[in-house]
């Protein structure tokens, strides 16, 4: 989608979305009573993204607790704009000139959710390949580095997403128009992955299944990214999400925050190190709440443990109290 601010501002008015916040000094009024007010767009692991209502001034009331029908509507007038919100008898309205689009991109390469039990590890991969996706839908493929444009791509790839191995309940998907769809671009990643972990028997499955992407095909295929043998493009495609979204910082929720969040932290790494003495394999992932939506998720830190069978690969997830 290539969508204008004002686009984005008539879908969430459409989806009844309107949720005000404060981003600390950044919502001063001015003396004439007029400031940038901010509403979330997109809040994600990904990035915390905001329409900015530019030289904006109010009236009214507005009720965050409101539980009927909150009508909104949004008109164009000759000296900018006015955003009417209606709740029962009580009026709403925003009057300002213009609207911007204020991101804030975080590293999510380490983290996961743990919400679906089995194969938790490919859960893990549909959930960042999901949410890279929708940062490049909302927010634009401008937004997106070139390795993320091709992580976003496995939405499309039926054997990896939430077709096979969804991280979340089926009430909360958003449905692709057509979910068994195949991208060839993503099809042609896996390939890259499969010949990088020197696996050529997946590389020539991944190949075959390019040339026939039926739904029979795709759910062999899922059924062979958990075997043993195909572990190696797993870790591959893993780490290949993780270096990819270190480019953007991690979060910081204040001192006190992170100094007590990085004692978990430590805990969870001297766990892995010692399950890696042991011979085993090991990955750390972390759940954290947003910074200007500190209500979403609590701190939360797990060891997730490679555990082989005679056929498959499946994991065993530690939370670190």
């Amino acid at each position: 989608m290539n969508l204008t601010n004002i686009d984005k501002l008539n879908m969430l008015i459409e989806q009844g979305m309107f949720e005000p916040v404060e981003l600390d000094e950044k919502n001063i009024i001015d003396e004439n009573g007029r400031g940038d007010f901010r509403i979330i767009y997109l809040m994600n692991d990904t990035v915390e993204s905001f329409l900015v209502f530019k030289n904006a001034k109010y009236t009214g009331e507005y009720n965050d607790k409101f539980e009927g029908f909150t009508d909104i509507e949004l008109e164009k007038r000759e000296e900018g704009y006015v955003l009417i919100i209606k709740q029962e008898q009580s009026y709403f309205l925003i009057f300002f000139d213009d609207v911007e689009l204020e991101n804030y991109y975080y590293n999510y390469g380490k983290i996961g959710h743990f919400w679906i039990k089995g194969y938790e590890h490919l859960r893990v991969l549909e959930y960042q390949v999901a949410i890279v996706w929708d940062k490049m839908c909302y927010i634009g493929k401008e937004s997106c580095t070139d390795n993320e444009l091709k992580i976003a791509s496995l939405k499309q790839f039926p054997p990896l997403n939430y077709c096979s191995y969804p991280c979340v309940p089926d009430i909360y998907q958003v449905p692709l128009e057509d979910k068994w769809h195949l991208s060839k671009d993503a099809n042609n990643f896996m390939m890259e992955i499969a010949k990088k972990a020197g696996d050529t028997e997946l590389e020539e499955k991944l190949l075959q299944y390019g040339e026939n992407p039926t739904i029979k095909n795709a759910k062999k295929m899922a059924k062979l990214f958990r075997r043993k043998e195909h572990k190696k493009v797993i870790q591959l495609l893993m780490k290949y999400i993780e270096e990819a979204a270190a480019v953007y910082p991690d979060r910081s929720f204040g001192k006190s925050l992170d100094e007590r969040n990085k004692k978990l932290l430590d805990k969870a790494v001297n766990r892995k190190n010692e399950l890696e003495k042991a011979g085993m394999e090991a990955v750390v992932y972390k759940e954290e709440q947003f910074v200007y939506d500190c209500d979403s998720v609590e701190f939360n830190v797990y060891v997730m443990l490679w555990k082989d069978g005679l056929v498959n690969s499946s994991v065993r997830i530690e939370k670190i109290e």
